[in-house]
């Protein structure tokens, strides 16, 4: 859910990896990936792309497809697709192919390893020495021809809820119907037609936050195509969107970390605080400037930082410290953490002063908001009727929200806590297109071997949403990996252990070498 991240832009991350690799050999009953002749793929024009990233190395091949735009309608034109194939290190033939996708949606797989190709054997080392990957970049992303809408810029998010939902109404109206070309059925059969047209059996698929999401979809779409799947931070196709199990998960994160603290703080107290000083935020909003604009500190801005701080290495450990200083009048550790994200902490308050607006479409190479917004309001589940007009969604969202148990989203407002989260709540309520498709949620899915992998911290894609994402496959096995938070592989601490676990998997159809998690050192607490 990019949930950069991640569900959400809130934490992009640095490499979008889609893999698939050649002909398997079975090392598990039932596993082989049997080759597609090339002769029969589905027919799609190709060229080879001569600016293929070139991870240290390791060999690689890029090229683009044709693909219809709209499959059930082809003659309304064609968009292309770019792929990247990465060749195991390994001296022995390839085990398998493992599809990844790293989340979003929206992510630019290859521009995002061409930025950090490093990071591909830095993070995927252990599954390159067995398996070969390919890497998508989703239809209107990076090379697969990127969209780009007027009002809704990854370098100028508007810094309100209310802004927010203009810019979200802003760019459905800028697409209009070709904005239901943007989905994850779309982009998992833009998928599919890149397997065929290597003339690939079967995949390994890996989805991390959004990418569970994805895969998940994928295997519903092509079962037989599917050979094993392991979904990092995962979170179900059918989920709750006003962020409840979220909510439950950071005051879980924030106990867990307070209990490991050696006494540096504890739990409850911290969540005492916080619901302080979310109280007096709204009453008393703190002005800061951040991005060169100035912006305003409230309950929901604060409910937007400690969403984002949960299993955060590098933040976690200084929330307590933080709200302590904050309730002594001291907002400058607070203000601070604001204006260094990297999209802002959206907040309740207007006006604001607007600033001048880059065109953002250098940063959008990497992390695509139409698509972003596309596959939200078109796949996600929505707390309205989606043919009612605007009017009376609002009604039906503000009487779910009223209606919304007391302490359910503690220690924070149910505003602050639904208008903080970008991709849950109302992020589509604006949304011009009333009769969109939908995503079907009740597709029977492989009977294959799965692995759900949910960090402890993550408040994100919590673990209820991990078992939950789990339940939807006839045999999957979830493990939570201690004091880690969103994407566990890309914490540097768990990700020796969490990549073994992986690659096992990926060569065995099992994990059982879970000895490793408990060696991740719990977040240290200033």
């Amino acid at each position: 859910m990019t949930k950069t991240t991640a569900k959400r832009p809130t934490r992009p991350r640095a490499l979008a990896v889609l893999a698939l690799a050649g002909t398997a050999t079975a090392v598990w009953a039932g596993a082989s990936g049997t080759g597609v002749p090339a002769a029969q793929a589905a027919p799609a024009a190709a060229r080879t792309d001569t600016t293929c990233p070139r991870p240290p190395g390791l060999q690689t091949t890029c090229g683009t497809i044709r693909v219809p735009l709209d499959r059930a309608a082809p003659a309304s034109g064609e968009t292309t697709v770019r792929y990247m194939l990465v060749r195991h290190r390994g001296t022995a033939p390839t085990v398998g192919t493992v599809a990844l996708n790293d989340g979003g949606p929206g992510n630019a797989t290859i521009v995002g390893l061409a930025q950090r190709p490093q990071l591909l054997l830095g993070v995927f080392g252990k599954i390159l020495d067995t398996h070969d990957m390919l890497l998508m970049d989703p239809r209107g992303t990076g090379g697969s021809d990127a969209q780009h809408c007027e009002d809704l810029s990854i370098d100028a998010i508007p810094a309100t809820r209310s802004g927010l939902l203009d810019a979200v109404r802003g760019c459905g109206r800028e697409l209009g119907r070709r904005s239901r070309h943007y989905t994850s059925a779309a982009t998992a059969d833009d998928l599919d037609a890149v397997r065929a047209h290597l003339g690939i059996g079967r995949l390994d698929l890996l989805g991390e936050s959004y990418g569970s999401y994805l895969m998940t979809v994928y295997a519903q779409r092509h079962p037989g195509h599917v050979r094993s799947i392991v979904l990092s931070s995962a979170y179900p196709l059918e989920f709750d969107m006003w962020a409840r199990p979220n909510a439950q998960a950071t005051r879980r994160a924030i106990k867990v970390l307070c209990e490991r603290s050696s006494g540096r703080c504890a739990g409850e107290r911290v969540l005492a605080d916080l619901g302080t000083l979310a109280g007096r935020l709204r009453a008393r909003p703190v002005p800061y400037e951040g991005a060169g604009a100035e912006r305003v500190l409230d309950d929901t801005a604060l409910a937007a930082i400690t969403y984002d701080a949960a299993g955060d290495r590098e933040l976690m450990g200084r929330l307590p410290g933080i709200v302590r200083a904050s309730l002594k009048g001291d907002y400058g550790p607070l203000t601070e953490v604001a204006a260094s994200r990297a999209q802002p902490a959206l907040s309740d308050r207007l006006p604001q002063r607007r600033v001048g607006r880059r065109s953002g479409q250098a940063d959008e190479q990497f992390y695509g908001l139409t698509t972003w917004a596309s596959v939200i309001c078109n796949d996600y589940p929505t707390l309205w009727d989606r043919r009612a007009p605007v009017s009376a969604r609002t009604r039906q969202y503000e009487r779910g929200r009223e209606r919304l148990a007391p302490g359910a989203l503690a220690p924070f407002t149910a505003r602050a806590w639904t208008n903080g989260i970008y991709d849950r709540g109302n992020f589509c309520l604006r949304w011009p297109d009333r009769n969109g498709p939908v995503q079907p949620t009740d597709r029977p899915l492989p009977d294959v071997p799965v692995l759900v992998l949910s960090g402890e911290l993550d408040a994100n894609t919590p673990t209820a949403e991990g078992r939950a994402a789990a339940r939807q496959y006839p045999r999957a096995r979830v493990i939570e990996i201690p004091n880690t938070g969103h994407v566990a592989e890309f914490d540097e601490q768990a990700n020796p252990c969490v990549m073994e676990l992986q690659s096992e998997f990926f060569r065995t159809g099992r994990a059982t070498g879970t000895g490793c998690l408990a060696e991740i050192p719990p977040i240290p607490v200033d």
